[in-house]
């Protein structure tokens, strides 16, 4: 997670037994001490505790809680360190965020001393793999790009970058709006940003999904495969608190994103939201699946 952002929630949940999905990982701003099954890592080190703040262009890493031990014979390899390292939650998996992403000013120490660089104001929620950051190779020479000269390729070894402000300083700067792409060796899904051709200002407080194109509510959720992108894009929630879902399924080799108003939950959510439940039945799972927002 980089910030700026203010976390709430946090819930990671896994197939078990059965047909069955549980609660692998859980966070909660009002009982911070109290999470169960993850670590964080960043900027509130581990003997402060997490609470809940990433100041802007802060970074905080989000593992499981099972320590993973480097050194000779470690496979994947990682150097040994003094540094506990952990694992990621393999296979597929469901997270849920309740979080916003205010202005830079309005939270946290910011980790940057002036306005100027790429990620000031640029929130950002995204998925590694564990093997990189263990390692300390999460740079560009290994996830963007086979060769770090030709980055924008996006060739390397992977990174999804699910919700992305992008400050580049350039044509492509956007605070409103998030760049959603993944991308590995097999290939880019996605679409880059959206630029001044996306203004949320001419858009109502409710819209939470925008046709790129047009400027407009997008009229469904949109669908990316490797040969084209949505055409739409979310928007960033600076005012209200939103939950973020990212549904990583293996079997059918889908991921679905989705951002909902907490007073707005459909109801092929409900047995998800906003309860958070100890576990989740495979139906539901599929109706999340199949659901597309905003209709």
């Amino acid at each position: 997670m980089r910030g700026p952002l203010q976390l709430k929630q946090f819930a990671a949940y896994q197939p078990g037994g059965g047909d069955q999905w549980t609660l692998a990982s859980s966070w909660d701003e009002r009982w911070p001490a109290d999470g169960q099954g993850l670590a964080f890592k960043g900027n509130e080190t581990e003997s402060q505790g997490f609470h809940g703040v990433v100041g802007t262009e802060c970074l905080v890493n989000v593992s499981t809680a099972a320590p993973f031990a480097c050194g000779e014979g470690s496979v994947p390899f990682c150097p040994a360190s003094d540094d506990t390292q952990y694992d990621g939650w393999a296979g597929s998996k469901l997270f849920v965020l309740l979080a916003r992403m205010p202005n830079a000013e309005e939270v946290g120490e910011p980790c940057s001393e002036d306005m100027t660089g790429n990620w000031y104001d640029a929130p950002w929620i995204g998925l590694s793999l564990g093997e990189l950051v263990r390692a300390g190779a999460f740079s560009s020479c290994q996830c963007y790009a086979k060769n770090p000269d030709e980055w924008y390729l996006g060739d390397g070894c992977g990174q999804f970058n699910v919700w992305e402000v992008v400050n580049d300083n350039n044509q492509y700067q956007n605070f409103g709006v998030f760049s959603t792409n993944f991308f590995g060796y097999a290939g880019y899904v996605g679409e880059g940003p959206c630029g001044d051709q996306c203004d949320v200002s001419q858009l109502g407080p409710e819209v939470d999904l925008i046709d790129k194109g047009e400027n407009v509510e997008a009229a469904a959720g949109a669908v990316a495969t490797p040969n084209q992108g949505p055409g739409a894009a979310f928007r960033r929630p600076i005012e209200g608190y939103r939950y973020f879902i990212i549904l990583m399924d293996t079997a059918s080799r889908t991921v679905q994103l989705a951002i909902v108003h907490p007073e707005q939950v459909p109801p092929a959510l409900a047995p998800l939201l906003p309860g958070l439940p100890g576990s989740l039945s495979q139906a539901a799972i599929a109706d999340a699946l199949g659901l597309r927002l905003p209709h």
